[in-house]
């Protein structure tokens, strides 16, 4: 093991109930994690591994005891010489002093958050309090990194309208993501947008950010990471990685254990009663690992699969169409300035 990822969800539950939310938002369970076995737990890995991120997860993490998070904070820095924590919160509440305090003193005044048109917020009041919370924190100097679900809403708006947004409001670091199959979104399935869409969006993506020059405005993960492949070959990185599952960890607030977030309400393999050890050779951890090192026998067929590799294994197909960026990875491998950086 080298760098592992640990989600550590504080709670279950939420102040907000979105449509393509993998937990069950506002009906999610009104339960605490255990700070003191789970942060024994995660120490286990200090022996195994050379770095690790810590990221405060929920539902909503900030509904949790602060004192809870604290605690979870002290006991796992003490521990692990080389780390890194991390916050993502729906930012719809009263950031209070105590939690600004915890901003500032955990998470280095950097915050991760999410905004999705139509399925997130109730109300104007709440889209109005996201706003305010984020122009507070960036004129504190926040780092704010925001997350966008590529929903059917999404899809139908212009790329550069979303930039020219976050960058008025400041935002520093923007990432777009795939919706999958779980949770809320299971009853929702209006809110995805077909695959064909997602690709052309993509490329439309590519084309308005270099029109306008906004690669310079904000720093956008889901272009960076493809525009990587070409300029620098990194071809297994981010969502392309295919490893995911052996490096990742969510904990459930009532102490389950899991890979990927999206699937760990349900899809939980052990607890943090367990040892290192026991994780190490758990059979449905290890069928977690295999069914995402295999890739779907259409992919060594496609032409852009040097890219690629196969994409998230959770993404769906639609008929042949996959969810990958393939236009987008066509483009840029026709074009000629990252030809010559491939």
């Amino acid at each position: 093991m080298n760098d592992l990822m640990f989600y550590i969800k504080t709670t279950e539950t939420c102040n907000l109930h979105c449509d393509h939310c993998y937990t069950s938002g506002k009906n999610g369970r009104k339960i605490f994690f255990d700070p003191i076995k789970t942060a024994d737990w995660v120490n286990q890995f200090s022996q195994h591994a050379s770095f690790a991120h810590f990221e405060f997860h929920g539902g909503e993490p900030f509904l949790a005891p602060l004192g809870d998070m604290f605690e979870f904070y002290d006991r796992v820095r003490g521990v692990w010489k080389n780390h890194s924590f991390g916050c993502t919160s729906n930012l719809v509440l009263k950031l209070t002093e105590e939690r600004l305090d915890f901003i500032d003193q955990v998470l280095g005044w950097r915050i991760g958050t999410s905004w999705d048109p139509n399925i997130r917020f109730a109300n104007p009041g709440q889209k109005e309090l996201w706003e305010s919370n984020v122009r507070m924190l960036k004129d504190l100097g926040v780092t704010i990194k925001v997350f966008v679900s590529l929903s059917v809403d999404v899809v139908q708006m212009e790329p550069i309208n979303i930039l020219k947004y976050f960058k008025d409001l400041g935002v520093d670091e923007l990432a777009f993501e795939r919706l999958t199959s779980d949770g809320n979104a299971v009853k929702n399935r209006a809110i995805f947008p077909s695959n064909l869409d997602l690709q052309h969006w993509y490329l439309k993506l590519h084309e308005q950010t270099t029109e306008h020059g906004a690669r310079d405005w904000i720093s956008n993960d889901f272009l960076e990471s493809i525009y990587s492949k070409f300029e620098e070959g990194k071809n297994n990185e981010a969502t392309f990685c295919r490893d995911c599952e052996q490096k990742l960890f969510t904990i459930n607030a009532d102490g389950t254990v899991a890979g990927c977030p999206n699937t760990a309400p349900k899809d939980f393999y052990t607890t943090i009663e367990s040892t290192f050890e026991e994780v190490q050779i758990n059979t449905k951890r290890c069928t977690v690992i295999a069914k995402e090192t295999a890739r779907d026998p259409r992919c060594f067929e496609c032409d852009v699969f040097k890219y690629c590799n196969g994409d998230c294994h959770q993404l769906d197909w639609e008929d042949d169409i996959c969810a990958a960026p393939k236009l987008l990875m066509r483009e840029l491998r026709n074009d000629s300035w990252f030809r010559q950086h491939n």
